[in-house]
C-alpha cells in the first residue's frame, strides 16, 4: 500500500518513517513539511494512505482536504485531541494522539479496509469489561453503541447489557474496528451493523436510532446528519 506522510516536525517524521518501515504491506513513497507540498505530492503519486499532522503552519490541515483530487485513506497524527470529532466527519481511517508508538499505528493499520479482509479475527477479538460484580469478554461485534459521560463511558451491548468504563472516547476510537464503528458526536459512537432502523428528525429536533435488539437511541440533528452520511 502505497504511503506519504504529511509533517513538520522532524522527529516526529523520523519516527513515522521508522515506525512504518516495520510493516512490509506498506511503502513510503514521499513525504511532505507542509499541506501545501503534502497535497500536491498526493495528487501528483496518488498514495493509498497518507499520515497527516493536522496543525501544520499553523493552520488546520482537515480544512485543506477537499483539494485532493481522489480519496486516499487518512490516517491522522496530532498531538490536539479536539480536531476527532471533524475529522471523523471528514471520514479520516483513524485518528492518533502523539507520541506515536507501534502499538498505536499498528491498530490503526491493521484497521485500513483493505487490511482487515486479512485480519478476519479483530471482529472476534474480546474486551474484558466490568458490570460491577465480574469481568465478562464482550466481542466487538456485540457492542452496540458507547456513550460518553464526563470522565467516563458506557458500553451498551446487543443483549442489553451495560458496563461502565474509565475509557475516554477518543481511546474508544482508536481501538474500535472502522468497518463497524463510526463516531456521531462527541459522546457516541455506533455500531453500523447492529443498526435495524432510524426514524427522521422530530418537531422536538430529534431522531431515533433503533437497534436490532430493540433498543433505541435518542440523537440530535448533527449526529443524523452524520449517520445518513456513513450509511450511504
Amino acid at each position: 500500500m502505497k504511503t506519504i506522510i504529511i509533517e513538520d516536525n522532524e522527529l516526529d517524521m523520523e519516527n513515522l518513517k521508522i515506525l512504518l518501515g516495520e510493516f512490509n504491506a506498506f511503502e513510503r513513497v514521499g513525504t511532505a513539511c507542509t499541506i501545501k507540498q503534502g497535497l500536491e505530492l498526493a495528487n501528483s503519486v496518488r498514495p493509498d494512505l497518507i499520515l497527516l499532522d493536522i496543525q501544520l503552519e499553523c493552520s488546520n490541515s482537515l480544512e485543506h482536504l477537499h483539494k485532493l483530487d481522489y480519496e486516499p485513506y487518512i490516517i491522522c497524527c496530532t498531538l490536539y485531541n479536539e480536531h476527532a470529532l471533524q475529522a471523523f466527519e471528514i471520514g479520516v481511517s483513524n485518528y492518533l494522539t502523539k507520541p506515536i508508538t507501534p502499538e498505536k499505528l499498528n491498530r490503526a493499520l491493521n484497521r485500513l479496509p483493505d487490511l482487515e479482509a486479512t485480519h478476519l479475527d479483530r471482529i472476534s477479538d474480546a474486551l474484558p469489561l466490568n458490570n460491577g460484580s465480574t469481568t465478562q469478554m464482550v466481542l466487538f461485534n456485540q457492542i452496540i453503541q458507547i456513550i460518553a459521560d464526563r470522565d467516563y463511558t458506557t458500553v451498551h451491548t446487543e443483549s442489553n447489557e451495560e458496563f461502565l468504563c474509565t475509557r475516554r472516547m477518543q481511546e474508544w476510537a482508536e481501538l474500535l474496528p472502522v468497518r463497524l464503528f463510526a463516531m456521531l458526536d462527541r459522546s457516541t459512537i455506533i455500531n453500523r451493523k447492529q443498526i435495524d432502523s432510524f426514524s427522521a428528525l422530530s418537531p422536538e429536533r430529534t431522531a431515533t436510532i433503533t437497534f436490532k435488539n430493540q433498543h433505541t437511541l435518542e440523537i440530535g440533528p448533527t449526529a443524523l446528519r452524520r449517520l445518513k452520511a456513513i450509511l450511504q
